[in-house]
């Protein structure tokens, strides 16, 4: 089987410098000399994509990481592609793919929490797990993947959870798609496909803001309107609000700009039908908000790409006020 590595740097590719910080400096080819245990029944070959810390990682990076990703998808000879990334990103890059990616070609992210100069990295490991996951049978059809600490997730569904710990990735709910075994992935459950969005790159944005809402948060920390392309609110609870700023969200919404509700908790849904006091759930109906189950991160990237394929009333539902 032949196995593309495309890798755009992070911690996994990061090695000590002269200041005794760590920085993206490893090629695919140094990431692969690195991991023990790979079949001699696969073929591996290695793209450098890029070679960033993935903070720096922009909207067209993803794009054109979602194009190129697509071209090894029409190659009749590639039968997997794995991407390393930083992890701070990671769920956020991954997702972009997964809400624009069609192909049959499994495709699955990893990284590391810890560089090659630390006692026990973890890098070798994910990246093993990663390439035998897009080797597995049961990899086709389950839309882009991410593995980590011997896990495998659902890119729309997992989370870092942890700033520096191992088993940071999870997939609150619902939990991974599968485990590794020794030498064997074991695939428990699937999820709905993610819908495919056709992008325009020429109207691809990152004005979209993304705020968490918090008790008595001022209206001043509110984006007026026309400053941005649509707002994302991470709300308290099911979906509420403090007073103060639904004046200015009011303001947002005679304006026609999106507005995009999701919930600040790791876990659960926006209500629907729970609550009526000013400032629940039934404002948000009110003001015409669109419903989200993603976080706010993911949330974001969604509307990103939504506006961008022209299909906002498609990706988020939109209950209907009263």
């Amino acid at each position: 089987m032949s196995v593309v590595v495309i890798s755009t740097g992070g911690t996994i590719a990061s090695t000590k410098d002269s200041g005794g910080g760590a920085s993206p400096e490893l090629t695919g080819e140094d990431l692969i000399a690195s991991v023990p245990g790979l079949s001699d029944d696969i073929e591996l070959t290695t793209d450098d994509f890029s070679n960033i810390p993935s903070p720096q990682f922009s909207i067209s990076q993803m794009y054109r990481l979602s194009e190129l990703v697509a071209e090894y998808d029409r190659d009749d000879t590639v039968d997997g592609i794995v991407v390393t990334q930083g992890t701070d990103t990671l769920e956020e890059v991954a997702y972009f793919l997964d809400l624009c990616y069609d192909g049959e070609t499994p495709v699955v992210f990893t990284g590391a929490m810890r560089n090659p100069s630390l006692a026990s990295p973890d890098g070798p490991a994910n990246l093993l797990t990663a390439i035998r996951t897009v080797t597995s049978d049961g990899a086709r059809g389950r839309g882009v993947l991410v593995a980590f600490n011997d896990q495998v997730h659902a890119a729309k569904l997992v989370t870092k959870t942890h700033s520096m710990r191992l088993d940071t990735f999870q997939s609150p709910e619902l939990g991974p798609l599968a485990v590794h075994d020794e030498e064997t992935i074991r695939w428990r459950a699937s999820v709905d496909p993610t819908p495919t969005i056709d992008v325009d790159p020429e109207t691809l944005t990152n004005e979209v803001a993304a705020l968490t809402v918090t008790a008595e948060m001022p209206p001043s920390q509110m984006p007026e309107p026309g400053d941005f392309e649509a707002v994302v609110l991470a709300t308290t609870g099911s979906g509420h609000i403090p007073p103060g700023i639904i004046p200015p969200l009011e303001a947002l919404a005679r304006e026609d700009l999106p507005l995009v509700a999701t919930t600040r908790c790791p876990e659960g849904r926006l209500a629907r039908s729970t609550y009526d006091y000013r400032g629940s759930e039934q404002t948000l109906l009110d003001l015409g908000c669109y419903f989200s189950e993603r976080n706010l991160q993911k949330t974001r990237i969604a509307t990103v790409v939504a506006l961008a394929g022209r299909s906002v009333e498609t990706v988020f539902d939109r209950p209907a006020g009263e």
